[in-house]
């Protein structure tokens, strides 16, 4: 006979971090990812500085990031989080749908990204992707990229 173990208590939810400089888009975001039974936001702030500080405070299962933000540079903040963390999977979420931004993303160090244009059909699907350790692009972005 096998033993299982039934506990009482619901599995951990995946900690979030989100990094957004506009507090409409970070409230959201937050609302929909807390509305997740796996998933919450343990951090939602404007700067780079704050994001870094907020991983390095309670470390997340992963990171949305802007690239556009008005108090820093969204790709260098990329960069630092991959070289303080190497293996913390960080989603991008921007409204930048050019190829060009996609490719400077993925070499900053990126996971995943995500236009904000189309993250209504794709975001939760991106985040447990690349929470499952999967490079995540959309479909949409990815034709634009073949096409260049």
């Amino acid at each position: 006979m096998h033993a299982t173990s039934c506990s009482s208590e619901p599995p951990a939810r995946q900690r979030i971090v989100i990094v957004d400089d506009h507090a409409l888009m970070r409230h959201g975001l937050t609302v929909l990812i807390d509305n997740e039974p796996d998933l919450v936001v343990c951090a939602a702030v404007d700067t780079p500085r704050e994001g870094l500080e907020a991983i390095a405070i309670s470390p997340p299962d992963l990171v949305i990031a802007d690239l556009s933000l008005a108090r820093g540079d969204g790709l260098a903040m990329v960069k630092d989080i991959r070289a303080g963390h190497q293996y913390l999977p960080i989603l991008v979420l921007t409204m930048h749908d050019s190829p060009v931004w996609v490719r400077r993303a993925f070499q900053a160090g990126a996971s995943g990204y995500v236009s904000k244009q189309e993250m209504s059909e794709t975001l939760l699907v991106a985040i447990r992707c690349v929470l499952d350790g999967e490079r995540y692009l959309s479909a949409r972005m990815s034709l634009k990229l073949d096409a260049n």
